[in-house]
């Protein structure tokens, strides 16, 4: 019996994308091509394994930045809110890659991303977040490559304007 029930895990395992390979962003990428993007998120959340892939691309490391459209299209209500929240981490870091990948989407778009999604933040937070973010955004050059630059930065601008108005 026991025998049988670590076959039965073994078979699991194998069959699931996201243990078959190791977690890096040319696998992701291939899971998604291979099986969806749903799949592939559902996959991942299965295995414990889609805060891993969040925090990655929080880290603003362009190969897991590029990721965010393809993982946008399986993601749903908390991993639609995750993703947002993890690019917004990233922006500051790597103003270029996240804005590369902004768009006008409910999860990968200019006003949600830059709109700083965080869940409870503190003011304090936000603070030092804007602090960091405008400047980083700022410092791209305006380019056609990246159309969400200037969205981006009203609403980070609008941010700024609400948050010094509530703390007058």
């Amino acid at each position: 019996m026991k025998r049988h029930l670590h076959c039965a895990l073994a078979l699991l395992v194998a069959a699931s994308p996201v243990f078959a390979q190791p977690l890096t962003p040319a696998q992701v990428t291939r899971d998604i091509q291979a099986h969806g993007a749903r799949a592939t998120v559902q996959s991942l959340n299965r295995a414990g394994r889609l805060d891993a892939v969040l925090n990655q691309i929080a880290t603003g490391n362009t190969a897991w930045v590029r990721l965010s459209r393809s993982l946008a299209k399986g993601t749903d209500a908390g991993d639609s809110t995750g993703l947002s929240v993890a690019l917004a981490r990233a922006l500051p870091k790597n103003p270029k890659a996240v804005l590369g990948v902004l768009d006008d989407g409910p999860v990968t778009g200019a006003t949600v991303v830059c709109s700083v999604p965080f869940i409870e933040p503190t003011p304090r937070e936000i603070k030092d977040y804007l602090e960091r973010a405008i400047p980083a955004v700022k410092g791209t050059s305006v380019s056609e490559r990246l159309p969400q630059r200037a969205p981006c930065l009203r609403a980070l601008e609008r941010v700024a304007e609400q948050t010094s108005a509530h703390s007058s």
